[in-house]
């Protein structure tokens, strides 16, 4: 378990180094100097290392993020650390509501698919979950909110106010999970991976031993199914990450995704560069999470 926890930290510092270098780039090489577009002084821009070669401003503001100082936004001056500190929650709601709400979705369905994938119930469901996941997110979004203040009156684009609406209330803070949870092809693919996933594991010589046994067989069914899932879980976190930015722009939620698309019209780059290595921190962070239970529920990974 040492070598892998030492095996895992030494990637999880690998890979943020490759990230934020990569993102810093493309950030500062983009068109336009950043000092002509907010109008910087000389003073300040040199206090934010511009007038530095590129790979010296990089690992100078890389000691920095070491330092959890990450910088101030062009745009109005707040420190990065305090709109990170201010908008995450946000979107942690969002991003693990939902994984929450498609894994419970996901596991049923792709159980039964993969365990009877030829009855009659199996091709429908099927058939209903690969065309609501394939729906863009937008297209679901602005459905959703065409429904709501159309049919209910329902107006879910600010936080209620007033006398408390559970209607409204929950219109809010849960259909944006919803929408998260089954667009943008994540609950198509967690679906499909778990019905895979069941169907090998049910074919595996040690359940045909515990069938000729006469045990029960769901225990070792579920356990042999929980590295999988949590391994398909973590990577979808990713991919509900980079649904964010539609879904609480489509909502007016002002999370991450939010702030990420104010910051890249106004090209507030040490914003931007603090949101992408939050995000990176988080999916690096899951995956050492994940390669440490699997290793620790199967004996086989230790190495």
């Amino acid at each position: 378990m040492l070598r892998n926890f030492l095996r895992g930290a030494a990637l999880f510092a690998g890979s943020l180094l490759l990230v934020s270098a990569v993102i810093f780039g493309v950030v500062h090489l983009t068109p336009g100097d950043i000092a002509e577009i907010h109008n910087l002084s000389p003073e300040t821009a040199r206090s934010l290392y511009l007038d530095r070669p590129l790979p010296v401003q990089y690992f100078l503001w890389l000691g920095h993020c070491l330092r959890f100082d990450f910088g101030i936004s062009l745009s109005d001056g707040t420190p990065v650390a305090a709109l990170l500190r201010d908008y995450a929650p946000t979107t942690l709601f969002l991003t693990f509501g939902s994984l929450l709400l498609a894994l419970l979705l996901a596991i049923p369905a792709g159980m039964y698919l993969g365990l009877r994938p030829a009855s009659r119930a199996g091709k429908m469901l099927s058939a209903v979950m690969y065309a609501v996941s394939s729906t863009p997110t937008f297209v679901l979004g602005y459905i959703v909110l065409a429904v709501a203040f159309g049919v209910f009156k329902v107006y879910i684009t600010a936080p209620p106010e007033g006398p408390f609406n559970l209607v409204a209330w929950a219109a809010y803070y849960l259909l944006p999970v919803c929408i998260l949870a089954i667009g943008n092809g994540a609950l198509g693919e967690l679906v499909r991976f778990i019905s895979l996933e069941a169907r090998q594991v049910d074919g595996a010589m040690f359940m045909k031993a515990a069938r000729a046994r006469g045990v029960r067989l769901w225990p070792h069914f579920l356990r042999s199914m929980i590295p999988p899932i949590f391994n398909i879980a973590v990577t979808n976190v990713a991919v509900l990450l980079g649904g964010l930015v539609v879904v609480e722009r489509i909502f007016n939620f002002h999370g991450l995704g939010w702030l990420s698309w104010e910051a890249t019209l106004k090209r507030d780059f040490p914003v931007i560069l603090g949101i992408t290595l939050l995000m990176a921190v988080i999916v690096r962070f899951l995956m050492l999470v994940n390669e440490l239970l699997s290793a620790w529920i199967d004996p086989r990974l230790r190495r």
